[in-house]
């Protein structure tokens, strides 16, 4: 468990601080992945609904002190979007790319809309076919490639941490 959240934290530090700076500068389309998301959706998928919860939660105050927007937004959406994912993780093959890739194809569109829809409709304007078809479809897209790299990590920690933790028994 210890390897698991030291790496986690590592992660989340190393992925957020590139996030913030190198991902301005290979924008496609003025569109840049969102690698706390991907983050969120891997370790859901490989870990259960608490796991998942909890580091949505923590990846989305880390969101939220990056963006400098109000303080437990992202962290909501976050954990909502762990604990959803972690729990529907039991009905599918966890271990497999392709289904990495389309739920967090469909997560990616679920996410972004709301934080579009929560953001924009206090203030009265919503105009949905627009910001659809050119931020959240192409996010989702370029989160789908980048989540293949991240889920690749996100297993070997996770293979990682049960060798030590079976060696670590003692019988």
């Amino acid at each position: 468990m210890r390897v698991k959240i030291v790496s986690y934290s590592i992660l989340i530090f190393f992925i957020t601080l590139v996030q913030s700076t190198v991902l301005d500068n290979i924008a496609i389309y003025n569109v840049k992945p969102n690698l706390l998301m991907v983050f969120i959706v891997s370790v859901a998928l490989l870990g259960s609904n608490v796991e998942g919860a909890v580091v949505g939660f923590i990846c989305g105050l880390v969101q939220d002190m990056v963006s400098g927007g109000p303080i437990g937004f992202y962290a909501l959406l976050g954990l909502y979007l762990g604990f959803a994912i972690g729990s529907i993780n039991e009905r599918l093959y966890r271990e497999n790319v392709l289904v990495t890739i389309i739920v967090t194809f469909i997560s990616t569109v679920v996410y972004e809309f709301s934080v579009y829809f929560l953001s924009y409709f206090a203030k009265g304007s919503l105009q949905l076919v627009y910001p659809f078809t050119h931020v959240i479809l192409p996010e989702a897209v370029y989160n789908s490639v980048v989540s293949i790299f991240i889920f690749i990590i996100i297993l070997k920690i996770k293979r990682r941490s049960e060798k030590v933790a079976k060696d670590s028994r003692r019988y």
